[in-house]
């Protein structure tokens, strides 16, 4: 079942001494039963990018994991019947009301399948997790953008505003990716109450077991009511398990059917499927995940303010704080000093840093007020992640797209026709960090000459994503 979102901070407190204690003092509680603790592995020290568990995956997952890989000859369960029926009775829902699969991500794109289509709409905020509006645009849908209100909340009566005739599906994320906020569940209710019918409502909460404000409450009981809205889960943050990549939807039967339509079977392994059937026997492992995370964000929440920083307060594992500077300048500083963090958005002045052990807290801050105690004139600003132009537009015979590259992580760029179809990749491979001219000559895959008209370009690398229409006319 769901951990109890109505715990006083004075129970919290109380909570966290207990679950720190077995974690930090070796023989007391439960430590005996629980050896892999706190993850070891050194080259991950200092991996405040991507809002990974630091405690590890639950000891029960990792044992079922290992019993699991001695049957990894066999294929898993097809349909992963177990897992989603386990998964359905934790949110007191039927198994036909769960989708699992490998990871949110699998999971959003088949929600983009099963939804939208070419002509179709996406209302979404800005800025937010951006894989549901890459895979519109991959599938010939538009979206329509609608920034977060002046206290970084999603805001839904923007969203409403934008809703068109055309609009298939609105895309929430809450808690919120970058911007670490949630909807209050009074607003939440009087938004789904008042969409216009056949609007589906994706909501992605990921960061759910991370919040303590009463004002929130999950979207999974409008499952239960019957209403147009989907929940997309992941088991890779509060539950440690991002490597073994397992999601998945919680929806109507007739919803979970679209969704299911298109997946390939046995796509969920052994190894995850049973890691996950175990995470969710274990809460005691989620309530120490949160303890560690809240002390985490003391120490960010300490550390900035002593710093003279502002930080927009957070109810994930990650909080966005103000650099008052340029913030990839500062983080690429932090990444020299061993500490990778995020950059982008739209905010040229902030980063948005994971939680993760004490240690690397504590120094994290220190790394941090070093860098920003430097002379202003030895800052240099370093490329930001960016699809800069497409030149000439319209085209005949030949376009150069100029981009840029912020790291060494693989770039993805491909190009789309109006239908959704994928035409060409240009760019699957890292770049070097900087601006890159790429060239397309107006061909597909197999080299024939594509027809007129308007395509896609998506620019992808990492969690950042850019798309950008050209006209080809021959």
């Amino acid at each position: 079942m769901d951990i109890d979102k109505n715990l006083t901070r004075r129970k919290f407190l109380q909570a966290s001494v207990a679950g720190l204690s077995f974690m930090y003092l070796p023989g007391i509680g439960r430590v005996k039963a629980r050896p892999f603790g706190i993850m070891n592995a050194g080259n991950y020290y200092g991996r405040l990018c991507y809002n990974e568990n630091p405690l590890g995956p639950s000891p029960f997952a990792l044992d079922a994991m290992q019993q699991a890989a001695s049957i990894s000859n066999r294929y898993p369960d097809w349909y992963s019947s177990t897992l989603e029926s386990d998964i359905a009775t934790s949110h007191d829902l039927a198994p036909n009301n769960i989708c699992a699969g490998t990871g949110a991500t699998e999971v959003i794109r088949l929600i983009a399948d099963a939804f939208l289509t070419v002509g179709d709409e996406v209302v979404s905020a800005t800025p937010t997790y951006f894989q549901m509006a890459y895979e519109a645009t991959a599938n010939g849908a538009s979206v329509i953008y609608v920034p977060v209100d002046e206290n970084y909340v999603i805001d839904l009566d923007g969203i409403s505003q934008a809703i068109t005739p055309d609009t298939k599906l609105i895309s929430l994320v809450n808690p919120n990716n970058p911007l670490p906020t949630c909807v209050h569940k009074t607003n939440m209710e009087a938004f789904i109450n008042s969409l216009p019918s056949g609007i589906v409502v994706v909501v992605d909460e990921a960061y759910h077991h991370y919040i303590h404000t009463p004002d929130y409450k999950s979207c999974i009981r409008y499952v239960a009511e019957g209403l147009p809205v989907i929940v997309v889960r992941t088991f890779s943050k509060a539950y440690g398990l991002a490597g073994a990549r397992i999601g998945y939807s919680a929806a109507s039967s007739q919803y979970t059917n679209q969704i299911a339509s298109s997946q390939m079977f046995a796509m969920v392994s052994n190894l995850g499927q049973a890691a996950a059937q175990a995470a969710l026997n274990d809460t005691q492992h989620v309530t120490n995940t949160v303890t560690l995370n809240d002390q985490a964000k003391g120490i960010l929440q300490d550390g900035f303010t002593n710093l003279g920083l502002d930080y927009i307060p957070s109810e994930t594992n990650f909080i966005m704080f103000d650099t008052g500077t340029s913030a990839s300048w500062v983080a690429s500083e932090l990444a020299s000093r061993g500490f990778q963090v995020r950059t982008g958005w739209g905010m040229p002045q902030h980063i948005r840093v994971s939680t993760g052990l004490l240690e690397e807290m504590n120094e994290f801050i220190v790394a941090l007020g070093e860098i920003l105690g430097q002379d202003c004139r030895e800052r240099k600003t370093p490329p930001t992640f960016g699809l800069n132009r497409i030149y000439p537009n319209p085209f005949n015979s030949q376009c150069t797209i100029k981009i840029t590259s912020f790291s060494s992580e693989k770039v993805l760029l491909a190009i789309y026709d109006s239908a959704g179809r994928k035409v060409q990749t240009l760019v699957n491979q890292a770049l070097t960090p900087g601006v890159h001219n790429i060239t397309w000559d107006g061909r597909d895959v197999h080299g024939r000459r594509v027809a007129s008209g308007v395509y896609i370009m998506n620019l992808l690398q990492g969690e950042f994503a850019k798309s950008a229409k050209i006209t080809l006319i021959r």
